[in-house]
């Protein structure tokens, strides 16, 4: 059923909005814009990232084997394939210590095991938890990159790669995807559909809120 013209994914982009526009606000991320970010803390969300890259890599495995429809299938191949290579080749760069040495913070440990559940969620429920990781980080590599400053700034470099990355068809495809399925939804499920796409937000803030204080 088509609840009105905008997509799934559209209203909840809407709706969220306060939280997104929250998470642009975090010290960590005004103080990447300023270059005056603590060094410690950037190492450590490179590991405590690393790390939960690897978690998420593993959810969209799953998903490219659990979605029915072939055209998503091969979505889900697609960003395991380009997107994924692109942000371990980021960290690549940055990472000095090997990941079997790090530890996960309690935010980042209770992040991973959000995907865990959502790979084991029905489809409708586990692509709405996920976009937030798409769409929040797409907007904040556009935001950081407009507003940065580069005289001074140490994380130029980074702030670069990281707006560079080509984050845009895979965040349309994956609207295409929660489209498909919210919009074709009965209300109780787009509520549900909701509850994790928010989830998924507050996740995202509060790992970047974890990484600044380093804990």
């Amino acid at each position: 059923m088509q609840h009105n013209q905008q997509g799934w994914s559209e209203v909840a982009w809407q709706k969220h909005l306060p939280i997104y526009e929250k998470t642009q606000q975090l010290p960590f991320v005004q103080e990447l814009i300023t270059g005056k970010l603590n060094a410690d803390s950037f190492m450590f969300y490179i590991e405590q990232d690393a790390l939960y890259l690897q978690a998420f890599t593993k959810l969209l495995r799953t998903m490219a084997e659990r979605i029915p429809e072939p055209k998503y299938q091969q979505y889900f191949r697609d960003f395991v394939e380009e997107n994924m290579a692109a942000e371990q080749g980021l960290h690549d760069i940055y990472l000095e210590r090997d990941l079997a040495d790090i530890e996960p913070t309690e935010t980042c440990q209770g992040f991973i095991e959000f995907n865990e559940e959502l790979a084991t969620l029905p489809i409708e429920l586990a692509v709405a938890g996920m976009l937030p990781c798409f769409i929040v980080y797409q907007q904040l590599g556009i935001y950081i990159y407009d507003q940065h400053l580069r005289e001074h700034n140490l994380y130029v470099d980074w702030i670069d790669m990281y707006a560079g990355i080509e984050h845009s068809e895979s965040v349309r495809k994956l609207r295409e995807v929660c489209d498909h399925y919210g919009d074709q939804a009965l209300d109780f499920i787009r509520n549900q559909m909701n509850d994790y796409y928010e989830e998924g937000c507050l996740w995202d803030q509060r790992f970047w809120q974890s990484c600044y204080e380093q804990q």
